[in-house]
């Protein structure tokens, strides 16, 4: 009998150990699911001792009948005081194991009071009841094992006390060893399931907390894509009214530049409605690039493949450039050997990203440069495009935001190069529309080489691989 209580104070010891190494919001819910315990508690006992008083004051002899009733009484309102004071929300969860070893000791003296008034050693079973009640109570393996410990020499000293066969006192030792081992298991299995409750109640917080930011998160995603979509529309809306103006603008002003109905009269006129058609058609070129973007995003821009004619495609691009070419004292050239490559895809948008590909390199590139225009077969039948320039160039950073809708490496208002910064934005979203890849290098001082990869049909499955 000697060796159980050892092994269960190295068990209790062990398991402490690992309670002060647990999770710190864990022991305090435990804390606190203690301190909501001692109310009903102490309301408990309070009046079985009220019931104790009355039995003493039947059942008892003098003089213990008076020491047990004045203890009872005192016992109970110790308790109600104890009660009262949970009940105010006066015992914070820190401090409720103070207040549970005061119950516990309360309980103890008046069992070894009986004990030692009646010389009774049958009066053990309180003791085994108490161990049975305090594993039943308490939820701090550590507090448990200083409260058997209180509990087991208490009794083991009025034990002493009162005398008593050796065979009485090794009965009620190994009683009260049952009932350490009892109070340890209802100790244990209280703690895993409130252990358990607690974080499953923790898991459901953090569920819950998760599924509020994931709600906010969508509604701000679509807040913003609305606010997205709204602007895009209103881009959308404001290019086509932008156009009817325009559009009368360069009509009047090439009839009046070409002289339908007749002179003008002051040469300067002639001059000034000149530039007036020169800054529509920039205008109107903005203006349509912004309408495409616009209903590339509102999935309103549909392509309609057709076999292209590369030769005619590349004659054509060329052509319109050419002027701005010659302006910026620019040598344009086309690199394509025939057979050209035979693919099918909206020639419409091959020729504005080709167009805009020109112009963006034409713009870039300082007089006495050259633009070179290439076209080769690709992999698996599809075709390569690249415009290469020995302009100016770009860093790795600009190279990056290049891409961007309305970003621009000149952005300042005193700067150098005209346009929206739509060219390559507009270049990249067309190319994706007919399937294809985009790619772009650059190093600054030395030019920039833009390539696109087409594949053969808009409609298949393959694309074009890298030459």
């Amino acid at each position: 009998m000697g060796g159980c209580p050892a092994f269960i104070w190295s068990t209790i010891l062990s398991t402490s150990q690992r309670d002060r190494n647990g999770d710190a919001h864990v022991q305090r819910e435990l804390n606190a699911l203690f301190r909501d315990s001692l109310l009903p508690i102490s309301l408990f006992l309070s009046g079985l001792y009220a019931l104790f008083a009355v039995l003493h004051l039947a059942l008892l002899e003098e003089p213990s009948r008076s020491i047990m009733t004045i203890a009872a009484l005192t016992a109970m309102a110790s308790l109600l005081v104890i009660a009262a004071a949970v009940h105010s929300g006066r015992v914070p969860p820190k401090y409720a194991y103070a207040i549970g070893f005061v119950i516990f000791g309360i309980v103890l003296s008046n069992s070894a009071l009986h004990m030692l008034l009646e010389r009774d050693i049958y009066q053990s079973t309180n003791f085994a009841l108490i161990f049975v009640a305090v594993g039943l109570f308490f939820l701090s393996r550590i507090n448990l094992l200083i409260a058997f410990a209180i509990n087991f020499a208490v009794w083991a000293l009025c034990a002493t006390l009162i005398g008593g066969s050796a065979q009485a006192v090794e009965h009620f030792a190994i009683m009260n060893a049952q009932a350490l081992l009892i109070g340890v298991l209802a100790i244990e299995l209280r703690l895993r399931s409130s252990r358990r409750l607690i974080r499953m109640r923790a898991e459901a917080g953090e569920r819950e907390r998760k599924l509020e930011q994931a709600l906010t998160k969508m509604k701000l995603y679509a807040s913003a894509d609305r606010e997205s979509k709204a602007k895009t529309e209103f881009l959308a809306n404001m290019s086509h009214e932008l156009r009817t103006p325009l559009n009368a603008i360069l009509g009047f002003s090439e009839a009046m530049d070409q002289k339908l109905f007749g002179p003008l009269g002051n040469e300067r006129y002639a001059s000034y409605v000149h530039d007036i058609h020169q800054a529509g058609t920039h205008l109107l070129s903005l203006v349509n690039d912004i309408l495409d973007l616009s209903r590339i995003e509102l999935d309103g821009l549909k392509i309609n493949p057709q076999p292209v004619d590369f030769a005619r495609v590349c004659q054509n691009c060329l052509a319109i450039v050419r002027g701005r070419a010659e302006r910026g004292q620019v040598r344009l050239a086309l690199d394509a050997v025939p057979p050209f490559p035979t693919i099918e895809t909206d020639e419409r948008r091959l020729k504005q990203v080709i167009i805009n590909l020109l112009n963006n390199a034409v713009k870039f590139t300082p007089p006495g440069g050259t633009v070179t225009l290439e076209l080769a077969h690709g992999e698996r039948g599809g075709a390569i495009i690249r415009v290469r320039d020995t302009g100016i160039g770009m860093s790795d950073e600009e190279l990056e935001n290049a891409l961007q809708p309305f970003w621009q490496a000149d952005a300042g208002l005193n700067r150098s190069f005209e346009g929206a910064g739509l060219g390559l934005a507009l270049v990249k979203e067309l190319v994706s529309l007919m399937e294809g890849e985009f790619r772009l290098a650059s190093e600054p001082g030395k030019g920039t080489v833009a390539t696109v990869l087409l594949p053969r049909s808009c409609g298949g499955d393959e694309k074009t691989a890298a030459a």
